[in-house]
């Protein structure tokens, strides 16, 4: 199964802003089928993002998703990673 990690630096937040940031992610992965695991801290989000077992996520759904995260306010140092094997099995 493949998969990405996705992540920013977060601009002096409350833990309140923070998990509020973290429900906004997980609604706007669940509208591309995908799910996350990972979280998020005072001073970074850090997830590792999966398709559900019944979605076929495409790079464009990857490239969408760290565009909806660069537009964050919160949000600094955007970084989305490639699709490699969830599993890390080659």
């Amino acid at each position: 199964m493949l998969g990405f990690a996705l992540s920013c630096r977060l601009q002096a937040v409350e833990q309140e802003d923070a998990s509020r940031l973290l429900d906004a992610l997980d609604a706007e992965l669940e509208s591309h089928g995908l799910v996350m695991g990972g979280g998020v801290d005072l001073d970074w989000l850090d997830v590792f993002v999966l398709p559900r077992k019944d979605a076929d996520a495409t790079d464009s759904d990857r490239l969408a998703l760290a565009e909806w995260l660069d537009q964050q306010p919160l949000c600094t140092e955007v970084a989305v990673g490639d699709w490699v094997d969830a599993y890390g099995v080659e």
